[in-house]
């Protein structure tokens, strides 16, 4: 119903042109306190953005010097976040209190405007209200006059007090009758300028309430959109909280102040120089002696007494030197035959002393042929400073580039890098460290270099497990792609028992093949596209510690670097390299998947099936040990907490099992034991495929896990309802996060959800809001991650109505796909049996399948659909 003032403003009293008159005026009133209150609503901002800041302040000035630092960072830029939108806000509704006081000066000259065009019509109003009220005396008194000549009638009253009366009452009638005439006249001027007035003030109050909603609704908005700026800061602050786990913040305080990699040197004795004329000694014989090897096999026992001695001793030594006056051929003698009395008994049963020539420099002895031939041991390297030779002199000889036969092995790029990495320390005043040169003109001199490079096999490690997991038996790999589970985007295939369990769940379930052991012969090379440039160092390999077990969690870009111990003329920072001692250091990777079938809203009717696989990675630097190791240490492990398995297929080609296990129950008791051979021969043909490679992936094993009752080993559960209408398909979807069905509660990451749809769709409405793909006819909703710390504890439900132009439609199936980081589905673990090796990363993940529901109760065709690419 449309309101028109001239049907509501008349009345007796004919007061409505006052009411109008002061409704407009309460307008220009009603106007100034709305900037009055917006003023004050931006007075309210500005002293939230002051205390905001204030808060940001002092986060900022709170200690983040310890672990807790990078949080004390989140929360100054909220603050400050929070402080720009409360500043924002302040301006936006300061604006907006401007364009109010604009438009309440605008509205107050208009009201004038208005008050002088409406005078005539305020003349007119207070005519007739006067005209009114004196007509209305008037007829009062024609009314008196009237009954006083009655009952002067009725009294029979003389004849001259009768005319007296009607006299006065036809005076009184004549009064009357000119008043209603005038009155007359003056209503048909107020109806006509009262109406035109009505429709003015109508107009203006149009106009004027118009302006003050458009106000309001700006008002609303920035409200609305502040609002929501704010609480978008909070869900990233949240966000921010939750990926900023106890683990990652350890791994930065590690990557800010991390002190060094080595612990310090263990010295056993002390090595003996008498002065630097040794050295000069030394260096020229070895420049004059037939070429010759100094490590061998036998030298490995020999009593180590260290490069650092006594410089108290040695400056004694000096001083007694300079006060003889014997002749020059004296001192020499006198200077070998102390360095001959400064070697111990055992150090003489090993090493036979030097002959002397006429001039004073030392002979060498011959060097056996068969020693040459060994030259390409693992301790030949020109840069070698193992401990069973630094009891020698330092001998040096520089040997042209064409004695070197072996290939060069290491990449230009990694020359550099290492190159790059070498400094060069002062000279200090210990003695010189002693090392050892060999003149095998067979030694490879790129070794040196290569096992230098190799040396971050073991930090690089922690993306072997990242790698992508090939049907092949194994992979040479190196660090690839930024994101931390990116190479295992694309999971193995699924695993099946040999009696083929789970034939009876049909099509969905179809594209699962059989296990086979994977053939050694065929085998697959990644070569690195990108390095992340986010590093963080390793502790290098330690000594045996009796097999003790020493996981470290990975993040992405993450790989061990040694940082050198700077000793005197050191060769600075080398790289980590393994020794034969050393416990070499193994990645451990598990990778499952879950396929699940939702069907109806009966949750036992759900089909269900888990598989995984296990891979070890090894570092580049094992080949050289297990190469020129006769009997390396036996490598075997055992499977704990896998009672829940259901069917485990080793890698035959490599490992043997202890006992075959006769149940479910023992899968734990079964030892596998590696075939060192088959390993060694393995790994040695990836390291000749792929020098470069840092380190090797070996599929170990498949294994099949038991499912729960019903839907109790989906991490997603999901139920559909279809109501199929001609103009219109509604869906709902519920969904419940479950945190039982995964060995420790981790949030689902990158969930969509994919739904197709049949028929033409014109229009849709989703709740929450999805994404339509006109192309396949689909509709998406996409989530980051849910867990129990979503809405609702992780359950909820999706609404969608699709309106359709030829329906009615069908039910389809839905998908979903989503993968979940740093825990499995099993539960199960890797344990090393015996010494000689240790774990450093255990990397643990699983993925979706076919992971679908059906809403339809009865078997029939459906549509299955493919989770749609994020990207799309």
């Amino acid at each position: 119903m449309t309101v028109d003032f001239r049907d509501y403003f008349w009345g007796e009293k004919n007061n409505g042109f006052d009411v109008l008159y002061h409704n407009m005026k309460y307008g220009l009133v009603a106007s100034k306190e709305l900037a009055e209150f917006l003023r004050e609503r931006s007075n309210i901002e500005e002293n939230n953005w002051k205390l905001v800041s204030k808060l940001a302040k002092q986060a900022s000035s709170s200690c983040t010097q310890g672990t807790f630092g990078p949080l004390w960072v989140l929360l100054r830029t909220t603050a400050e976040k929070l402080a720009t939108l409360h500043l924002q806000m302040v301006q936006k509704v300061s604006d907006l209190v401007k364009e109010v006081t604009k438009y309440a000066d605008e509205l107050h000259r208009k009201h004038k405007t208005v008050k002088e065009e409406e005078g005539s019509t305020l003349e007119v109003v207070q005519a007739i209200q006067s005209t009114s009220i004196t007509l209305q005396k008037a007829r009062d008194a024609f009314t008196q006059k009237g009954i006083e000549l009655d009952k002067l009638r009725k009294e029979s009253a003389s004849p001259r007090e009768v005319e007296k009366a009607e006299q006065k009452l036809k005076k009184a009638q004549d009064e009357y009758k000119v008043l209603i005439e005038k009155y007359g006249a003056i209503k048909e001027e107020f109806e006509k300028k009262m109406s035109l007035a009505c429709k003015r003030f109508q107009e203006v109050e149009e106009l004027h309430l118009k302006q003050m909603k458009d106000f309001l609704t700006t008002y609303a908005e920035l409200a609305d959109c502040n609002h929501d700026s704010v609480g978008q800061v909070h869900i990233e602050f949240k966000r921010q909280c939750l990926e900023m786990t106890v683990e990652k913040l350890l791994e930065q305080f590690v990557l800010n102040k991390y002190t060094g990699l080595e612990k310090p040197v263990e010295f056993t004795g002390v090595v003996e120089v008498e002065s630097v004329a040794d050295v000069v000694s030394a260096s020229d014989a070895g420049k004059v002696s037939a070429p010759g090897t100094t490590s061998s096999n036998n030298q490995s026992s020999i009593k180590r007494e260290g490069f650092l001695r006594s410089r108290r001793d040695k400056r004694k030594e000096k001083k007694g030197k300079k006060k003889k006056d014997s002749a020059q051929d004296n001192t020499s003698n006198k200077e070998e035959k102390s360095d001959t009395e400064e070697k111990e008994e055992p150090a003489k049963s090993k090493t036979p002393t030097p002959e002397v020539d006429d001039e004073g420099y030392c002979v060498r002895p011959k060097v056996e042929t068969w020693d040459v031939d060994k030259g390409s041991s693992f301790y030949s390297s020109s840069d070698s400073d193992s401990d069973d030779e630094r009891e020698k002199k330092i001998r040096v000889e520089i040997k042209p580039l064409s004695n070197g036969s072996g290939p060069m092995s290491a990449s230009v790029d990694e020359l550099r890098a290492t190159v790059e990495n070498l400094s060069l320390s002062p000279i200090g005043n210990m003695p010189p460290r002693r090392t050892a040169a060999t003149a095998n003109t067979h030694m490879k001199r790129s070794q040196s270099v290569s096992q230098q490079i190799g040396g971050k096999a073991i930090g690089d490690m922690t993306r072997a497990v990242n790698t992508t997991q090939s049907p092949t038996g194994s992979s040479a790999s190196t660090p690839t792609g930024n994101h931390p589970y990116a190479p295992l985007q694309s999971p193995t295939p699924p695993i099946t028992s040999a009696n083929n369990k789970y034939a009876d769940l049909g099509d969905i379930f179809a594209e699962v093949g059989e296990i086979k052991p994977n053939p050694l012969q065929k085998r697959q090379s990644s070569t690195p596209t990108s390095i992340s440039s986010s590093i963080i160092p390793r502790p290098p390999s330690r000594k045996s510690e009796g097999g003790v077990r020493s996981p470290v969690p990975s993040q992405d870009g993450m790989e061990f670097r040694a940082s050198g111990i700077l000793l005197g003329s050191s060769r600075g920072p080398s790289p980590l390299t393994i020794g034969m001692a050393d416990t070499i250091p193994l990645a451990i990777a598990f990778h499952e998947m879950i396929h699940s079938f939702f069907k109806g809203t009966d949750e036992n009717k759900c089909q269900v099936k888990l598989c995984g696989d296990m891979m070890i990675s090894f570092p580049a630097g094992i080949v050289t040990i297990l190469t020129n190791n006769p009997s390396p240490a036996q490598l075997s492990f055992r499977l704990q907490h896998a009672s829940n398995l259901e069917c485990v297929l080793p890698n035959k080609q490599l490992l043997n099992v202890s006992s075959e296990p006769s149940s479910a129950s023992s899968w734990e008791d079964s030892v596998y034991e590696f075939d060192m051979s088959a390993l060694t021969k393995l790994l040695r043909r990836q390291s000749e495929e792929n020098p470069s490679a840092s380190y090797f992936n070996v599929d170990i094993l498949k294994y099949q896990i038991k499912p729960k009752t019903g839907a109790e080993s989906c991490p997603l559960q999901l139920v559909t309802y279809w109501k199929c209408e001609k103009n219109h398909t509604d869906l709902r979807i519920d969904y419940k996060y479950n945190s039982h069905a995964m060995h420790l509660p981790s949030p689902l990451l990158n969930l969509n959800i994919v739904v197709p749809v049949e028929g033409t769709v014109t229009n849709i409405h989703t709740r929450p809001t999805a994404a339509w793909v006109p192309d396949s006819h689909r509709a998406l909703w996409k989530f980051t991650e849910l867990s129990h710390h979503s809405e609702r504890n992780g359950v909820g439900s999706l609404r969608a109505r699709f309106e359709v132009a030829d329906g009615p439609g069908d039910p389809t199936t839905i998908a979903a796909q989503f993968n979940c980081e740093g825990t499995t589905l099993s539960g199960i673990d890797f344990v090393l049996v015996g010494s000689g090796y240790r774990v450093s990363l255990v990397k643990r993940r699983f993925i979706s399948g076919k992971y679908v529901c059906d809403g339809r109760h009865a078997e029939g065709k459906s549509r299955y659909s493919t989770p749609l690419n994020p990207d799309c």
